[in-house]
């Protein structure tokens, strides 16, 4: 505030009366979508690969000051017209919502943010400030699906390598069975923390070294290629350092260290380079336009209501429709059930799935047959905050029981469509069954958690917002081939669909009144 009372006087006043008014509004923004930024700071505390999300805003002030001198021969105005962006971010923040997906919900009120700034700060502040405005986008964690894409990478990475190096290898899935050890490359080594670090840095060093776009463009692209083949070869070094000191150095935590120690070269070597094709990155001299009349403060009082008024509106229709809910009727659904040879009853052994945001939960077993087949439903009215199918808490079995030995996929007959499960064998040490899970969303099956996303989004503007989890069990107490063939006759003497959409029949009264 001292250097823009110095630079200009007259300026002192609006920046302190637009700061205040773009404070209150950043404050209703974080009380009203809390749930999205609670769950970006939960994943920056808990997963090292977002821990650097800390020091976005730090940067991000740090980036504002070095421009305070600008700033001060600047006289901020509002910019009602930015308001426009208003109700199309909020769709994007309702959709997802409706798909549970964080990001979308994170991105949307971040972009939320960046027109709330334009629009009480104005458009002369934003030819300033630009970048640090847009570099809050790396506020919001993403990049997890990237996971499995780059997992694979790395296997056939590794793989051709150790072709090349004529080192006699079996290669399955993730791992690597070598003449003195097995080794494997998890998520944790995917390299999607030295990715996001990477193009995180990339893009702030390409904003301060560069002005010319071919060189911006070309350093981020290398801050992408160069992660990925480093990573590679930073699995292909640890492998070959424990197969040649037969396991004494590189297993372990060694592998970490040397990881790390890996990753930093590769990142100080890049930045090097980059610097020495740098550009005279002296901005030009800022000539600032000519001062509109002064805002009023019943004009600034005005867009921030207007503000208000709109950024409410999104949390506020999403409460009305989430809580509008009615309980589901699985009643229905056991009887329904009940002539395929379904009882309620609970489970017959240690088996039971943990869905605590289900709005309802049935657990059914074959009557008469041997081995008893479990059946368990967990019903939701409709996904919101808190209750969805999707969530990381939700388990098909219970993890400190059972292990999981296998895991496939499958597809049945069941009436006029194809059911697709996810087929999993599991064991506690004493007893070892067979588990088909599946999705049911908008009458449609599905074992892919993306699919639930799109599936309930448009479940939605359909009116069917009902959706369960569905899994079966049964115990192997011979071939598998045998257990598979029991759950597929099961499945296909009922219709599942039809009988998980009878939930949402109202319940019949009861002879004494009761439901």
């Amino acid at each position: 505030m001292t250097a823009i009372a110095e630079a200009g006087p007259g300026n002192a006043k609006p920046w302190r009366d637009h700061g205040i008014a773009l404070a209150t509004i950043i404050v209703l923004i974080a009380l009203a979508f809390h749930d999205a930024l609670s769950a970006a700071l939960q994943v920056w505390i808990v997963s090292p690969t977002y821990s650097h999300c800390f020091l976005i805003v730090p940067i991000v002030a740090w980036l504002v000051w070095e421009k305070r001198d600008t700033l001060a021969m600047i006289k901020p105005a509002v910019a009602p017209r930015f308001l426009w962006f208003v109700p199309f971010l909020l769709v994007l923040w309702w959709l997802g919502e409706l798909s549970s997906i964080n990001e979308v919900r994170q991105y949307a009120v971040v972009a939320l943010i960046q027109v709330m700034i334009v629009t009480l700060l104005g458009v002369e502040v934003l030819r300033v400030i630009w970048f640090p405005i847009l570099f809050l986008l790396f506020l919001v964690p993403t990049g997890e699906y990237l996971i499995a894409p780059m997992q694979r990478f790395a296997t056939r990475f590794v793989d051709i390598s150790l072709n090349l190096l004529h080192i006699p290898h079996y290669t399955e899935g993730t791992s690597f069975e070598l003449t003195n050890g097995r080794f494997e490359i998890a998520e944790a080594c995917a390299g999607l923390r030295f990715l996001v670090a990477t193009v995180t840095l990339g893009v702030l060093f390409s904003y301060l070294v560069f002005r010319k776009i071919h060189k911006v463009a070309l350093f981020l692209f290398a801050s992408v290629v160069v992660p990925l083949i480093g990573n590679g070869l930073r699995c292909v070094g640890i492998i070959l350092i424990a197969h040649f000191t037969n396991n004494e150095y590189g297993a372990g935590a060694d592998h970490i260290v040397y990881g790390w120690g890996f990753n930093v070269a590769i990142l100080l070597i890049l930045i090097l380079l980059g610097s020495f094709f740098r550009d005279d990155v002296h901005d030009a001299t800022f000539v600032p336009r000519p001062n509109p009349k002064p805002d009023t403060f019943k004009q600034l009082a005005m867009v921030v209501a207007i503000a208000a008024v709109l950024i409410s509106t999104g949390p506020a229709f999403a409460w009305w429709h989430n809580s509008r809910g009615a309980q589901p009727n699985l009643a229905a659904v056991a009887a329904y059930l009940q002539p395929g040879g379904w009882r309620e009853k609970g489970n017959t052994g240690n088996w039971s799935p943990y869905f605590p945001g289900a709005d309802a939960q049935l657990m059914l077993s074959t009557a008469s047959a041997t081995p008893v087949i479990d059946l368990f439903v967990g019903y939701y009215s409709r996904p919101r905050t808190g209750h969805t199918m999707t969530a990381h808490l939700n388990q098909a079995w219970d993890n400190t029981v059972w292990s999981r030995v296998t895991n496939d996929a499958g597809t049945t007959p069941q009436g006029q469509q194809n059911i697709r499960f996810r087929e999993s064998v599991i064991n506690s040490g004493y007893e070892k069954r067979l588990v088909w899970s599946t999705y049911w969303v908008n009458d449609r099956f599905t074992i892919s958690p993306m699919a639930v996303k799109l599936l309930q989004t448009r479940a939605v503007f359909e009116g069917r917002e009902s959706q369960a989890f569905v899994a079966l069990s049964t115990p192997i107490d011979g071939p598998v081939e045998d257990a598979r063939a029991r759950l597929a006759r099961q499945v296909s003497a009922v219709d599942l669909s039809l009988a998980l959409d009878r939930a949402d029949m109202p319940a019949t009264p009861s002879h004494d009144g009761a439901t």
